[in-house]
């Protein structure tokens, strides 16, 4: 770990940590030019926000228990509370951090500074207002209704506009970099920025919704739902796991202390992603009123989804031999590599099973069961939330001048 700089990082660290508590906070938060600071805004309003999704998560597995928990108030209750875990923990934790992680790797892979940190913060903060507006309209019973979907039209164009300003940041800095030889983290960062806004405005039908405040638009019924399950897949492969297997390949050499095995293969596995995996949605909906040539469509890109898989975790197996004993080190420095390798196989785990769970005898004995359930939180929670995790305790000491408290996080 690097040794602790003077007191003047620990004191501007503090500093915008406390902005929002000052008078005209908001406008010094959007004016700060610090290098990194972007990333350490996005950062640490991850963490926030993941601290509310889980004390969500823990009212509504109480309620499981205990239905009259909270009984009686209507924006207290499960079905309002639920859309705004799942967006929280989505679009809250998970890609806040993943953003942040990526604008702090962004630089130390270009080799310039951040084309924008001003332009990183202000986006920060739109972000931050966003799920502020969701906390808002989403337990008083304003929703879309769609799976990942649930924003009201107003905060889907807020979005829109948040995607665009971060992705012009990222462009405009990858545009200045001096050496053109793209590693592949930049590959799958450049990517999940030109794939996320058009997943999010065809998944979100928000150009046909004339209401603004939710509703079906003119897409209904059986098409509506072929549509949000379309949505539903892609934001996961095309955001979640684009930005996650950026950064875990940044990291993979990082903690393993290896080079790349081979870069030639993360491509493959980057390109062959981005091919197989929009046709898939419909395994979500076998056996539903959907077309079966849909199905069959869906179910044999299903299965080819194990190529760029498993051109990822050979790539990883291969850059990590020789480095495993590093999960049982308990010094600071090696802290972040037993979330790193659990992310690591927790992904083998979860894209392994999802083109099996497609094959149609498989999914008439698993689907409307726990079982889909425990594999979206296996994606979510073992393998992207591990990965942020670990380049967490990685990145904010050195951007806060700290250290990580061994005993908790071991803990």
């Amino acid at each position: 770990m690097e040794a602790k700089r003077p007191g003047r990082w620990q004191g501007r660290s503090r500093q915008n940590m406390g902005l929002l508590s000052l008078p005209g906070g908001l406008c010094r938060w959007n004016n700060n030019d610090e290098e990194n600071s972007a990333a350490r805004s996005f950062i640490l309003s991850s963490v926030l926000w993941l601290a509310f999704v889980v004390s969500l998560a823990l009212i509504l597995a109480t309620k499981f228990v205990w239905p009259d928990f909270l009984g009686g108030t209507a924006w207290l209750s499960f079905g309002r509370l639920r859309p705004l875990h799942v967006n929280g923990a989505l679009f809250g934790w998970l890609s806040m951090s993943s953003t942040g992680i990526m604008l702090y790797i962004l630089p130390r892979l270009t080799g310039v500074r951040l084309y924008s940190e001003r332009l990183g913060n202000l986006t920060c903060l739109l972000w931050n207002l966003l799920l502020i507006g969701a906390s808002i309209t989403l337990p008083l019973g304003y929703t879309q209704g769609r799976e990942y979907a649930e924003f009201i039209l107003p905060l889907d164009y807020l979005f829109m506009s948040i995607l665009a300003l971060l992705g012009y940041n990222v462009f405009k800095t990858v545009a200045r970099m001096k050496d053109k030889a793209m590693y592949v983290s930049l590959w799958y960062f450049l990517g999940s920025l030109v794939w996320m806004p058009f997943t999010y405005m065809v998944g979100n039908n928000f150009l046909m919704d004339t209401t603004g405040l939710g509703g079906r638009g003119p897409v209904p019924g059986v098409n509506d739902a072929m549509l949000n399950w379309w949505y539903g897949h892609n934001i996961i492969g095309m955001w979640f796991s684009t930005t996650g297997l950026g950064i875990f390949y940044y990291f993979l050499p990082v903690f393993t202390k290896n080079p790349l095995y081979s870069h030639r293969l993360s491509l493959i596995g980057f390109w062959t992603l981005a091919f197989f995996y929009v046709w898939n949605g419909q395994h979500h909906l076998i056996y539903g009123p959907g077309p079966d040539w849909l199905e069959d469509v869906a179910i044999t890109f299903s299965v080819l989804m194990l190529i760029p898989v498993f051109a990822v975790v050979y790539n990883f197996f291969k850059t990590a031999q020789g480095s495993w004993h590093l999960m049982f080190d308990n010094s600071h420095e090696h802290l972040p590599v037993r979330f790193f390798m659990v992310g690591g196989l927790a992904y083998f785990l979860t894209c392994t099973q999802g083109p099996f769970q497609a094959l149609k005898a498989v999914n008439s004995n698993l689907h409307l069961s726990y079982w889909v359930v425990a594999h979206a939180h296996l994606a979510f929670l073992a393998t992207f939330s591990f990965i942020s995790m670990a380049s967490i305790y990685y990145i904010l000491p050195r951007l806060l001048n700290t250290s990580i408290n061994l005993r908790l996080a071991h803990w």
